[in-house]
């Protein structure tokens, strides 16, 4: 599909109408399947294809989307935009991008396109998930089952284009594979799981996410109630991405300006340890979330978030960055082309230290290690208040000892934040979340 064309065509056609906008093309396809109980469950292939238009007049935007990414549904939509135009409330901060070229990073394109995808066949890509789940049974005779198994891999390119000279074209593709995984008999079950998501067919572990959906499930047999009382915690890097999205979250300037983030006049402010350093990086090479450019068309670039401690960048797109004067930097994000751009993340990510995660363990003398949370979405963003079930393992004099299930986890995030006083080296991502093991200092397990 030549959506670069279509795009420079419709953007020729809304100057020829003496109309300001923006138009946004994508197409993309995806398949998939996936096994239930050793047995395939279902396939899935499908594609779409679609145009979001803004149109700007008078200090106005007005919005029009359709699942068709032709001239035709531009001048269509534009006559509807139009339509809402009167009805709209001004806001001289509602702006379209001005163009800004990227500078040339083909490493980067590269690594986020795979030729290989879609090539596989359905029986192979089940003779691998039957492999992973085999590899997840032999690891333990705990293991009774694995539930399910499963295999998706999308592609799709974006097109951006406006009247004021924005001319944008990225594509990508992922594919990745997950399994969950049943340990106990009638008096306790346990479900462990574990997915990894990729760029590159060839990248994916197959059977080692058998393997750590097996070790999930039967770490946590014989799990024990948690004394109430005060401890370190310990953070996997597979539930640190809870956190994570969270604090990212508080980063957004639109939450900011609102006053929805407890982050709100806390630039240039210490909200954390100095060990704490949050990095935002869509020039990643082969990153789930890495780009160019964002979803308004401006350059991305890689920034420090928090350093050391201290807020040091709020994520911006064109309209929050122009209600404080500034340029965005690049952090536009769009669900699809159904929905408007505003302030997100792309691989965020928490600084890894020095020392193995092995070492932090050792040195911890009394602590919980996470294993799985439950209800962070739950926490509060503006005050930072947050109490969420953990399971895990019990820390005693820096080795690992009873697991832990149903405990509750207490306190308030710049708390924790400012009581994190070890991080490992293990940095690992889970989509387009990354950290390694970090421990907090003194928090309240019920």
């Amino acid at each position: 599909m030549r959506l670069e064309e279509t795009a420079e065509q419709a953007v020729a056609w809304l100057r020829a109408q003496g109309l300001e906008g923006e138009v946004y093309l994508s197409f993309s396809e995806e398949r998939g399947l996936e096994r239930r109980a050793g047995k395939l469950d279902g396939i899935q292939n499908a594609s779409s294809e679609g145009v979001g238009l803004r149109l700007v007049e008078g200090g106005r935007m007005a919005f029009a989307c359709a699942a068709e990414a032709s001239l035709e549904t531009v001048r269509s939509l534009a006559q509807a935009a139009r339509r809402q135009l009167p009805h709209l409330r001004a806001d001289v901060h509602k702006v379209l991008a001005e163009p800004k070229v990227a500078a040339p990073r083909e490493e980067l394109r590269r690594s986020l396109w795979d030729e290989s995808l879609f090539q596989e066949s359905w029986e192979s890509l089940g003779e691998k998930l039957a492999r992973a789940e085999a590899r997840a049974l032999a690891l333990d005779r705990r293991v009774s089952a694995v539930l399910r198994s499963g295999y998706s891999e999308s592609r799709g390119q974006v097109v951006i284009a406006s009247t004021r000279g924005v001319l944008t074209r990225e594509r990508a593709a992922s594919c990745g594979m997950g399994l969950s995984a049943l340990s106990g008999d009638q008096a306790e079950l346990q479900i462990g799981s574990d997915y990894q998501s990729s760029r590159r067919f060839s990248e994916l572990d197959w059977e080692g996410v058998g393997r750590r959906a097996a070790q999930r499930t039967v770490a946590l047999l014989g799990s024990r109630k948690s004394p109430t009382g005060r401890r370190s915690v310990v953070f996997d890097p597979w539930v640190a991405g809870e956190f994570l999205d969270l604090v990212a979250g508080l980063l957004c300037a639109d939450q900011v300006q609102r006053g929805k983030s407890l982050l709100a006049g806390k630039l240039e402010r210490s909200v954390g340890s100095p060990l704490v350093t949050f990095v935002d990086d869509p020039h990643r090479l082969g990153g789930l979330a890495s780009s160019l450019y964002d979803d308004e068309g401006c350059p991305t670039k890689c920034k420090t978030m928090i350093e050391a401690g201290v807020v040091r960048e709020f994520f911006y797109d064109c309209a929050s960055a122009s209600r404080e004067g500034k340029p965005s930097n690049g952090s536009a994000a769009r669900g699809s082309y159904r929905g408007l751009p505003s302030p997100a993340c792309s691989n965020f990510y928490l600084k890894p230290g020095t020392m193995s995660r092995e070492e932090l363990i050792s040195g911890t003398s009394d602590g919980l290690l996470v294993l799985d949370v439950m209800g962070m979405h739950m926490a509060d963003p503006i005050s930072g208040e947050f109490s969420v079930g953990v399971s895990g393992l019990l820390i005693e004099k820096g080795k690992l000892a009873h697991p832990v299930k149903a405990a509750m986890l207490s306190g308030n995030l710049l708390d924790l934040l400012g009581r994190v006083d070890a991080v490992s080296d293990d940095l690992a991502f889970y989509g387009g979340m990354g950290a390694p093991t970090f421990r907090v200092a003194d928090m309240t397990v019920a």
